[in-house]
């Protein structure tokens, strides 16, 4: 394994910005992590009063880093696969975080950062996510939940996993409450490929030099599909989960209504 303190790249954070009332917890989190070097925040939206606050971020730390669209006006995840052609420094390690990634593992940066750096095969690499359709059958598969009644697929729009948010809801609480005790370890897993499988990328990794190959550019309108399934396929490669790294991921827009009327945000800030 690789030194996170001999890392021979620059670790950059990605963020598809944005919505303030997450970024709010996720971006004091980030700014506390060691390990990085720069932060693009890619403004991919048009509400006035997340773009006010995302405009006074570099105030915060000259690291960080505004990306305006390059060719299409904001509109939801349909446009976020434009901003990757920023992302092709071959001396750079990427690693992009949705903005509703609502806790971080202490050290996650840099352990994700020096597991890709080592772990050079794959197209991309991924932590353990928490509120992830693919880590949650991972999960159940390697019996770290055990919730009876609930059948859980491999199928990133599974209707539990993705679709159900008493689903989403029980599994926060289980994991704030295994997160408080200390015990983040019982989320963790062994470190598995992932090939011809789309999966959501609520936290991937890549090198800037992968990307650099086809100068980043992903098609209008399917980023998740192309770059979790269509291109690693055929590359005639895969994608590599870093069972040592853990996330959450607050909602998928199906689970979204439900969660915010819970106190899942502030139980995750007050961990």
């Amino acid at each position: 394994m690789i030194s996170a303190f001999a890392n021979p790249y620059k670790v950059c954070l990605v963020i598809p910005a944005g919505r303030r009332r997450y970024l709010e917890g996720l971006i004091p989190r980030l700014l506390k992590e060691p390990g990085w070097q720069t932060m693009q925040i890619w403004l991919n939206t048009v509400d006035t009063n997340d773009l006010e606050y995302l405009h006074g971020l570099p105030l915060l730390d000259p690291r960080i880093e505004l990306v305006e669209p390059p060719e299409f006006p904001p509109k939801g995840s349909e446009t976020i696969g434009q901003f990757f052609r920023h992302c092709v420094d071959p001396e750079t390690v990427y690693i992009r975080l949705d903005d509703d990634v609502c806790w971080i593992e202490p050290g996650l940066i840099a352990r994700l950062s020096t597991f890709r750096i080592a772990h050079p095969e794959p197209f991309l690499v991924t932590p353990v996510v928490v509120n992830n359709a693919i880590c949650s059958f991972l999960l159940q598969t390697f019996g770290r939940l055990s919730l009876p009644g609930y059948m859980m697929t491999p199928n990133c729009l599974d209707p539990v996993t993705w679709g159900s948010p008493e689903f989403a809801e029980m599994l926060h609480r289980m994991f704030v409450e295994h997160a408080r005790r200390g015990n983040v370890d019982h989320f963790k897993l062994p470190d598995i490929p992932i090939a011809v499988n789309r999966f959501s990328i609520n936290c991937i990794s890549w090198f800037g030099r992968e990307f650099a190959k086809f100068g980043g550019a992903v098609p209008y309108g399917i980023e998740e599909e192309w770059l979790s399934a269509i291109k690693p396929t055929l590359m005639g490669g895969y994608n590599q989960l870093c069972g040592s790294a853990v996330i959450a991921h607050f909602a998928f827009y199906t689970q979204r209504a439900h969660l915010e009327t819970t106190d899942l945000l502030a139980a995750y800030r007050a961990v």
